[in-house]
């Protein structure tokens, strides 16, 4: 069973201990229910940890992945994939989870596969909104918005095209069948905001989902040259005032059917790795 990051050893510098390119799919979540699926399905699972962070190693479909967790929040996001991209050398990210739903059409269990993914609280802050600005790396500038390998987006949505899912999403009573599509994934250090914020991240940012990772995985793959892909599902509506009760009725829904399609993802991919 994984267990939440602990302390890295930053003695860990990105580089310093070099392995061969290996053929692993990184598998991340930021909460222990967001991977739970991945560690039920998993085949010759053997745990580890490295950095103090805690992994478990095994295939999907035959292909071999890692399952870790980042933990909450952009900060421990980018330091998870620097340490794991340092041990592993992985083909590619993939982050699945959970965010709140900014658009009212998006039920819970509703899944997001991000075509592009940005920082809602990164830029100039002004007395008419927020205005992005480029991303600064080290060494590097990206513009404010990120778009996925276009190669992974393309299987993902190969997949939901036809997607039939294993189990339906069963909440306040209702039982229905999840969609999935592409949208725009809005990512801050901010669980709760204000109607002021609200309304700017669902008019003029024009987000689907609301959360605390997807766009730090991003500007973490595209500075390390690792394709990566953010798949959500919406949880808890987004709204003003502390929103911690909705996120725990709906949270374990919504990734569950986010986890359950990146599974469907997984085994259209491993066929194309075998060609």
């Amino acid at each position: 069973m994984l267990a939440w990051p602990g302390r890295a050893l930053l003695t860990l510098a990105l580089g310093s201990c070099a392995v061969p390119a290996q053929e692993i799919t990184l598998l991340l979540g930021a909460v222990p229910w967001e991977v739970a699926p991945f560690e039920e399905a998993l085949t010759e699972a053997e745990a580890g940890e490295v950095g103090g962070i805690a992994y478990t190693r095994g295939r999907l479909h035959g292909m071999p992945v890692v399952v870790s967790l980042t933990g909450v929040g952009k900060t421990s996001t980018g330091l998870v994939i620097g340490v794991l991209y340092n041990e592993f050398r992985p083909l590619r990210v993939i982050f699945t989870g959970t965010g709140a739903r900014v658009q009212p059409d998006l039920r819970p269990g509703y899944v997001i596969v991000a075509e592009q993914a940005f920082f809602h609280d990164a830029g100039n802050l002004s007395e008419d909104g927020m205005h992005p600005l480029p991303v600064f790396g080290p060494g590097v500038r990206f513009d404010p918005v990120f778009e996925p390998d276009t190669g992974l987006l393309a299987a993902a949505l190969k997949v939901a095209a036809d997607y039939e899912p294993s189990e339906p999403v069963s909440v306040d009573g209702q039982v229905y069948p999840t969609v999935v599509r592409a949208g725009r994934i809005a990512s801050g250090d901010l669980f709760s905001v204000n109607e002021w914020k609200a309304n700017e991240i669902r008019v003029e940012l024009r987000a689907d989902l609301l959360e605390m990772e997807g766009a730090a995985v991003a500007q973490s793959c595209q500075t390390l040259g690792v394709p990566w892909l953010l798949i959500r599902g919406g949880s808890d509506l987004m709204r003003a005032g502390d929103a911690s009760g909705d996120y725990l009725k709906y949270g374990p829904v919504a990734a569950r059917q986010a986890a359950l399609f990146t599974l469907a993802v997984l085994e259209e991919l491993a066929a194309a790795d075998a060609r």
